[in-house]
């Protein structure tokens, strides 16, 4: 049998119980489909304005929102801390079970529309105010700012070597260090992204399905998702492992990057 990995046991027993015939009935979401985010151990994490929603099984089921507070942003550490904010920041250490606020230091708003993490220095995060543009810190309190090019975007994540990404009404922007940035006119439209944090292969969802790009986003590959996709997210232990939603709410796994969706 092939070795599943990223996952988590979750999802081992329930493809088990498909083949036994006993498997839990798939969910669809619902809410407001802000966030998503694959952790190290195979949970996933759904955000909305009521909180986060956790999935131990791939995605197929999730437990009820845990009122930690409007998760618009989640975004993750390789140490496995995961950052959840808007009019609230705060951390979770234990895959989304709990959560500590953090408070927002010197930002100067609380209106937080994306967050990422440097892959390749964790206690490097940042942060996207809306009509404020995008902020700094290494030490989550002490925010310098970098640039007001952001100031309409909704989303913002990052890859290796530094590539930082957002998303705002007109379309996909990319930066090298979070000062200078550049659009990507030919980019599909996009509501939400992700990036693996070693290829730094990034994915986009958009009204007209979801898209994969390993050269930061000059040229795009469409993945044969059923739907137009509101979310996506990519597991850090294995680049092949997708979870996207729907328009529909559906929920959407895949093994092998994109090419067949479950």
């Amino acid at each position: 049998m092939r070795r599943m990995v990223g996952w988590g046991v979750g999802a081992a027993l329930v493809l088990a119980l498909v083949g036994c015939g006993r498997a839990p009935k798939a969910q669809t979401l619902s809410g407001d489909f802000h966030a998503l985010q694959v952790l190290g151990s195979g949970t996933v994490l759904y955000g909305e304005h009521a909180g986060v929603r956790r999935s131990v099984d791939g995605g197929r089921t999730w437990a009820a929102p845990d009122g930690a507070g409007d998760a618009m942003a989640l975004t993750r550490t390789r140490d496995g801390t995961v950052l959840a904010g808007h009019e609230v920041l705060k951390v979770s250490r234990d895959d989304g079970r709990t959560w500590t606020d953090l408070g927002f230091g010197n930002l100067p708003g609380r209106d937080l529309h994306g967050f990422a993490v440097d892959p390749g220095r964790p206690e490097v995060w940042y942060a996207n105010v809306m009509g404020r543009g995008v902020f700094r810190t290494a030490d989550g309190q002490d925010w310098t700012h970098l640039s007001d090019a952001t100031a309409g975007a909704s989303v913002l994540a990052a890859g290796p070597q530094l590539a930082l990404y957002a998303l705002d009404a007109q379309g996909l922007l990319v930066s090298p260090d979070g000062v200078t940035w550049t659009r990507r006119p030919d980019a599909p439209r996009g509501v939400h992204l992700d990036v693996h944090p070693d290829s730094g292969v990034l994915f986009l969802a958009g009204p007209d399905g979801a898209f994969r790009s390993t050269n930061q986003g000059r040229t795009w590959t469409s993945l044969a998702l059923p739907e137009g996709a509101r979310l996506i997210a990519v597991s850090p232990q294995n680049g092949d492992q997708l979870i996207a939603v729907g328009l529909s709410g559906a929920v959407y796994r895949s093994a092998n990057g994109g090419g067949r969706w479950q």
